[in-house]
């Protein structure tokens, strides 16, 4: 989107003249296809139409407030807009056609392409619809850039501009297909449009996940990646479009050159993830498909069309193109039912919440203009309450607090809010739970076990921090901008943060990487951090305009909302990072850095959790305490506990290879055993039925294996055994027989299953080999005795 806005500088006049100046003169446009729409009742941007420009005046056009009404919302600031048309038809019929309601500008014909809404926000819209003349007027205009595109290079479609050709020229490479401007184009049109939002949304840090925009970003990634299929690419793709884009887009936005192979990796990453839920949610497809066909049915349930698209991500159209192969349809109404009553149960969630942080309830001490936060300098201070809120619970009574000013800072950017002491004028003492930010308001959770009453917040309260807890949290907030150094110093300049949480016993930092740390990258890390704690750097905070900031190289967190002035905290030359949070005076107050854990928590994301000064040295105190343990069960010093170690290591598996010898000797001739009392049967079919007793699972399948090959190798074809035990008080049963055995009857799975059910089990099989279990061994002696006679059966039938 393009546009210009002035706050109560210039106005209508300045606005509709330079517009059509850029249009008509810069640009060259012809002036006969262009056209004017006005409101209904803007007769002064009618009149500079015709006075500050040479539009012809037939071509100005007053409208309603459906087409030519700007507002954000039931209430706020609002006013008429001018839209610019062009067309793009036949000048033949343009005359007959653009005044047409249905036909014409404003209409349904796409022939006229509305290029630029100047809109004039004079008014506010109040509750209930009245407008408002606002003391301050202003202008806010959008023009479509591919739009202007694609009427500057002459082309009947965005897409065939050259802000998308070369994308879709890739992808006509990559699937070995001609791209068709009709319907048949469309996954063409899909995948360069999505893969455009893709870059642009990972490349400023927002990734692919389960809420809020990550949301957003798969669901748009997904459908693109099942549109390729539509082109028979069943293997990822999307990230292969990365490097035209480039080519399209990097020279304006030098961002996507810097973070391209990050980019390709999250949505490569993102793309195998997406292939794999496919297959599950086809696989689940069709179940449905058989369950419908099983009832008689032609039309799949909405319900489970939604069940299938809120767990695997299929979209309404692609399940409904399924169908459609399928010669089913959709119940799309029951759908939306699912759908609604999805959201429903979202806000009644949301109405559940018992937080207090509501409008209502409050009660005003003073007015307030905000909470000014003074804990960058004092830990403790004299406060008033502009305003509480009492909560009463089940656990007791709360509040919810507003002061004038604070030394408890509210949770943001990544930092837990602060805990302490309020104090009133007559000794009471309310505990500050936590601190908060809400609709950009600082609360303060309080409880007490005094009887609170009005007069105790009208008058000034003391407010105190707790013990060392700010100086923990000081130490670790810092680390985490030294980490990030030390990162992109190690990693590469593609690190960036994607989230962070600092509170009083360690620290949490998401970043962007491919792939996991090995220990020699931890170690460098790590060394980085402490290299500059012990070098002491001085840690100074300026304030500073955004830009300014930004241009001498403070980083900023992606996705942050930054006001016009900034906290800038640096520390010597090595980090320089926007941030408002609580930090030491120098970089030898964090103490020692340990990283305790490294690991991943999203495709492309990792995630570092740190300790630093007294949980670090309790962490190493820990450590040498348990070295020492280990050292004194060994029997060897602290330096040579290793070693040992080692040797006891090698010298356990040598006596489990020893076990697991006389363990397979044992089950040799445990098989042997077993099949010689089967071969020493009269009668045809030659049988056995072993009890191994109290077993494990192991064992028994050890021995049941080497029966059943022993049975092929050896050509035993008459031969039929069961074999049971019990292993962590559960029955196991197996059998196997050879090719005789059950042409004289002796089917495994059959005897198996009926002894099974005898022990309160189930299972069964193939004629030749069959396992089964139960949950009753009492009773097993009962289910051989079953087998046992079933199989004297069959061989006397045999016989």
């Amino acid at each position: 989107m393009l546009g210009n806005w002035s706050f109560g500088d210039y106005y209508k006049k300045e606005a509709i003249r330079w517009a059509w100046e850029l249009l008509t003169e810069v640009w060259k446009l012809p002036k006969d296809r262009l056209f004017a729409t006005v409101h209904v009742s803007d007769d002064e941007a009618a009149g500079f139409w015709k006075s500050e420009t040479d539009i012809l005046h037939s071509r100005i056009m007053p409208f309603g407030d459906k087409s030519n009404f700007w507002e954000m919302g039931e209430t706020g600031p609002c006013g008429p807009c001018s839209e610019i048309h062009f067309d793009m038809g036949d000048a033949t019929t343009r005359d007959a056609t653009f005044a047409d309601p249905i036909a014409g500008v404003n209409g349904e014909n796409a022939r006229y392409r509305e290029l630029w809404n100047l809109v004039f926000m004079q008014y506010n819209r109040e509750k209930g619809g009245t407008l408002v003349p606002l003391t301050a007027r202003h202008v806010d205009t959008g023009m479509g850039f591919e739009r202007v595109v694609a009427v500057l290079q002459g082309v009947d479609s965005n897409y065939h501009t050259d802000l998308f050709r070369p994308i879709i020229a890739s992808l006509e490479e990559i699937s070995g297909r001609a791209y068709d401007p009709g319907v048949a184009g469309t996954p063409f049109r899909v995948a360069a449009d999505h893969i455009r939002s893709l870059v642009f949304a990972i490349t400023d840090g927002v990734f692919p996940s389960n809420d809020g925009r990550g949301y957003v970003v798969r669901r748009l990634l997904r459908r693109a990646a099942r549109f390729g299929r539509e082109l028979g690419l069943t293997e990822p793709y999307l990230y292969r479009l990365v490097g035209s884009l480039e080519q399209v887009m990097g020279e304006a936005f030098p961002e996507i050159k810097e973070r391209r192979a990050y980019v390709e990796e999250v949505i490569r990453s993102e793309e195998e993830r997406f292939g794999a839920t496919l297959e599950q949610g086809i696989q689940k497809f069709g179940v449905m498909v058989d369950l419908c066909a099983k009832r008689g049915e032609t039309r799949l349930p909405g319900s489970d069309v939604f069940a299938l698209y809120d767990t695997y991500g299929f979209p309404m159209d692609l399940t409904r193109l399924m169908a459609s192969e399928k010669g089913l349809t959709v119940d799309e109404a029951d759908f939306v039912r699912a759908m609604e009553e999805q959201k429903a149960r979202g806000r009644e969630a949301r109405k559940a919440d018992d937080s207090g942080l509501t409008p209502e309830g409050w009660i005003e001490i003073a007015p307030s203009t905000g909470t000014v936060f003074l804990g960058y300098d004092k830990d403790e201070a004299k406060v008033s309450v502009c305003r509480y809120k009492v909560l009463e619970r089940e656990e007791g009574t709360s509040y919810l607090l507003i002061l004038d000013v604070t030394p408890f800072y509210a949770s943001s950017g990544g930092q837990v809010g602060d805990v302490g002491i309020l104090t009133t004028a007559s000794g009471k003492t309310l505990r500050i739970d936590d601190t908060i930010k809400w609709n950009d308001l600082v609360i303060h959770r309080a409880s007490t076990d005094a009887v609170i009453v009005r007069d105790d917040f009208a008058k000034p309260l003391q407010a105190s921090l707790v013990g060392g807890r700010r100086a923990a949290i000081r130490r670790n907030h810092s680390a985490t901008h030294l980490l990030q150094a030390a990162l992109r110093k190690a990693l590469g300049s593609h690190v960036s943060q994607s989230g962070s949480r600092v509170d009083d016993k360690s620290l949490r930092f998401d970043f962007t990487h491919f792939k996991a740390l090995d220990i020699s990258e931890l170690a460098l890390v790590e060394n980085l951090v402490n290299g500059w704690v012990l070098e002491n750097l001085a840690v100074t905070t300026d304030i500073k305009d955004v830009e300014t900031a930004k241009r001498e190289g403070a980083t900023a967190l992606f996705g942050e909302k930054y006001g016009e002035s900034v906290r800038v905290v640096s520390m010597g030359d090595v980090s320089k990072e926007l941030c408002g949070g609580t930090h030491v005076k120098a970089t030898g107050q964090i103490g020692l850095f340990h990283i305790v854990e490294e690991t991943s928590i999203s495709a492309g994301v990792r995630r570092i959790e740190a300790i630093t000064g007294f949980e670090s040295a309790r962490l190493l105190s820990l450590r040498e305490e348990q070295l020492a343990q280990v050292a004194g069960l060994l029997k060897s010093s602290r330096e040579t506990v290793i070693e040992r170690l080692q040797g006891v290591i090698d010298k356990s598996a040598d006596l489990q290879g020893r076990l697991a010898a006389l363990a397979a000797e044992g089950a040799r001739a445990k098989v042997g055993l077993i099949l010689e009392t089967a071969l020493e049967r009269e009668g045809l079919l030659k049988w056995n039925v072993h009890n191994l007793g109290e077993t494990d699972k192991k064992t028994f399948n050890d021995i049941f294996n080497a029966v059943t090959d022993a049975i092929k190798r050896r050509n035993l074809d008459a031969v039929f055994v069961i074999i049971a035990g019990v292993a962590d008080g559960a029955v196991m049963l197996a059998a196997c027989a050879g090719s005789l055995a059950v042409k004289y009857g002796a089917h495994c799975g059959e005897i198996v299953k009926a002894a099974s059910v005898i022990v309160a089990g189930s299972g069964g099989g193939s004629p030749f080999r069959a396992q089964a279990g139960g949950r009753e061994p009492e009773k097993l002696g009962e289910a051989l005795t079953a087998a046992e006679h079933r199989i004297a059966e069959k061989t006397k039938s045999a016989s």
